[in-house]
């Protein structure tokens, strides 16, 4: 490699992760939205590992065991052991997620269409509307995205060397451990195109070499962790990953939905949600199909990128449950043929005019991303509204001089107990009334009495609020706090002491 490659990989390898580190910090300093998303269970699996130290299966505060395998919950962990549970830890493994998954289409870009295409596909990458949010989003899908595009790349790889698949069964197994076996089969969807290619050149290579050793690795990796679970928990967690997500998911069985229902949201979630780059994307899927590449080679590549997005649409289109985040795992090949057409199109109109339309849609997109996390999160996002409204009542309760490892939960947000450091599964109203007939004076934290009748109501145990918040008698308050029996504690009804 020249000294002039090295520089032009390495300038556009610093400008991605500027816009990755620009991103991610208009969310960090944006208001949290922990509440948002479902991204409660995952804080609170990341709680019962590092707090409870339950490594092998987790629970969320609520009660719910694990709805997906634990590496991701593993990999924040190991940044909330080191840096205390907050907002950067839990969120970092999806920013370096993104990271990783921008460089490695930069470097497969180059690789296979040249620096600018290369470059252009790891700007769809970070630029994508969609990123900006999972950029800083605790949940599985940027980290499985990169699982998945690491496997299907070494299995194209494996594919082209007529051997080597060790690799990809490694990757296939951690994206299964993050995701379940969906990694499996979007890492493999790619290689339908050997049937494609069998079509049209009877000299297309079989995807030849050994694959048991690999199978070896995905099953110890996968099984290593599954089996000990399993005998841990037993059959809640069969329930809960096999009939609830994998079925459930797939067939709609159980959720009202079944296979199939509405079938053309996901190719409009594609199109939508990485605008505009998913233009450039489709139409190079139509180039595939009616100019494909003359070289071998290259039209074997481009095939494999083409099965890997369509084939991963039908299965999506195919399933009962339905989200736009789904597609992610989809994106890195669409990025390397958004970033092939728009080099070409660089290639009539200009390198200039190119970049200057780049830089307009990258300010646009930092824009958009500071008015959609900022100024819009406080003033439409009832979600938002409601962590900092939970940050805001830990806060109080904190400074209360109430014993918030005494307090029980009933149904108070994650964002409420991760402020106070505490890890307390919620009761039902049944466990409550148990807990306030008890002879110790019982500590109940509550948002919503309203909906414990038995225990809140007319008729039922004496109990006393020590604690409001937002302070005063007046309106609805975001968190309660009752003790039981009557027992006097020396702190006022409004939590601040006497």
């Amino acid at each position: 490699m020249s000294r002039s490659d090295r520089q032009g990989r390495l300038i556009w390898a610093a400008l991605v992760g500027l816009l990755v580190l620009a991103f991610y910090a208009i969310r960090l300093t944006g208001p949290s939205n922990l509440e948002a998303d479902a991204q409660d269970r995952n804080v609170g699996y990341v709680m019962d590992v590092v707090w409870q130290g339950h490594w092998l299966v987790q629970q969320d505060i609520r009660g719910r065991i694990m709805s997906k395998p634990p590496l991701h919950t593993w990999v924040a962990s190991v940044f909330a052991e080191i840096g205390g549970i907050n907002r950067l830890t839990l969120t970092l493994p999806s920013m370096l997620a993104v990271l990783a998954m921008a460089l490695l289409v930069l470097r497969v870009g180059r690789e296979r269409y040249g620096p600018l295409a290369g470059g252009l596909a790891a700007l769809a990458v970070v630029l994508a509307p969609m990123m900006s949010k999972h950029i800083a989003l605790v949940r599985t899908d940027a980290l499985f995205a990169l699982a998945v595009a690491l496997g299907a790349f070494t299995a194209h790889r494996a594919w082209e060397r007529g051997g080597g698949w060790t690799w990809f069964w490694f990757w296939a197994a951690l994206a299964t451990l993050i995701k379940g076996p969906l990694g499996l089969a979007l890492a493999a969807m790619g290689m339908l195109a050997w049937f494609w290619e069998r079509r049209s050149d009877a000299a297309t290579p079989l995807p030849g070499g050994s694959h048991w050793a690999g199978i070896g690795v995905f099953l110890l990796l996968v099984l290593g962790w599954l089996v000990p679970a399993i005998l841990s928990a037993g059959q809640p967690l069969i329930d809960k990953l096999f009939f609830q997500e994998l079925v459930g998911q797939a067939t709609g069985m159980g959720k009202g939905g079944y296979p199939g229902q509405n079938l053309p949201r996901p190719t409009l979630y594609f199109l939508l949600r990485f605008l505009p780059f998913s233009l450039f994307a489709l139409y190079a899927l139509w180039r595939i199909v009616r100019h494909p590449e003359t070289d071998a080679a290259a039209r074997r590549f481009e095939r494999f990128l083409f099965c890997w997005i369509v084939g991963g649409i039908v299965l999506f289109s195919l399933a009962s449950h339905h989200r736009g985040d789904l597609l992610l795992p989809l994106w890195p090949a669409a990025a390397l043929l958004a970033g092939r057409e728009m080099a070409r199109l660089a290639g009539r109109v200009g390198l200039r005019r190119i970049g200057a339309v780049l830089a307009g849609l990258t300010f646009f997109f930092l824009g958009g991303a500071w008015w959609s996390y900022h100024s819009k999160a406080m003033q439409k996002n009832e979600e938002v509204r409601y962590t900092l409204a939970a940050e805001g009542a830990a806060r109080a309760l904190a400074a209360s001089g109430l014993d918030v490892k005494r307090i029980y939960h009933l149904d108070t947000p994650v964002t409420v107990q991760l402020r106070l450091g505490t890890f307390s599964v919620w009761l039902n109203e049944e466990e409550a009334l148990r807990l306030v007939g008890g002879t110790e004076p019982a500590y109940l934290a509550v948002e919503s009495p309203e909906d414990f009748p038995r225990l809140f109501g007319p008729g039922g145990p004496a109990l006393r609020e020590v604690f409001r918040w937002p302070h005063g008698a007046g309106g609805k308050a975001a968190l309660r706090v009752f003790v039981s029996a009557g027992q006097a504690d020396g702190t006022g009804s409004d939590g601040r002491g006497q």
